[in-house]
């Protein structure tokens, strides 16, 4: 195959040599281009576009981590079992689960029991509680009613080991 190729080539003349060499320099370089200087560009382009929101996000995350060691550096308040279930009642009261939900106290475990309760307050309320009083869940039960978004839960809240409360 490359013998008959020399062979078309030497067959050629001066003139068509030289426009077969600059057609194959033209079509060289235009693959060039598109293989790796203009990939190489749009890529520079569209990360120079990003960087300032990584950027931003880059310091969201270094305060919520420096946030995250204040609190871990915190020391615990100490409460009673009595006085965590009355901080978990009153955390309900505020979210507007107050006549909704029921907090018992179980050994030092506190159980909460709701009935057709909006999933999302649900959650949100949870969510500030585990902040607030640093509980853990050991043991969760949802279930849907019969009314769209509304659920019934029961949940055991406990200290985690390490933190005596």
């Amino acid at each position: 195959m490359i013998e008959t190729l020399l062979q078309k080539w030497r067959a050629l003349a001066r003139r068509e040599r030289r426009m077969v060499a600059g057609g194959l320099t033209v079509i060289v370089l235009a693959l060039i281009y598109l293989l790796l200087v203009e990939p190489a560009t749009v890529g520079r382009r569209e990360i120079s576009m990003e960087l300032p929101g990584l950027r931003a996000q880059v310091s969201r995350l270094e305060l919520l981590a420096g946030e995250a060691r204040r609190l871990a550096s915190a020391p615990a308040v100490v409460d009673s079992s009595s006085q965590l279930r009355e901080r978990v009642e009153q955390s309900a009261a505020s979210a507007g689960l107050g006549a909704i939900a029921q907090v018992g106290l179980a050994g030092e475990r506190i159980e909460v029991k709701a009935k057709g309760v909006p999933f999302a307050t649900l959650v949100d309320w949870l969510d500030s509680v585990l902040r607030e009083t640093r509980v853990r869940v050991v043991d969760a039960t949802v279930s849907r009613d019969l009314q769209p978004g509304l659920v019934s839960a029961r949940l055991v809240l406990e200290v985690p080991r390490g933190e005596t409360r």
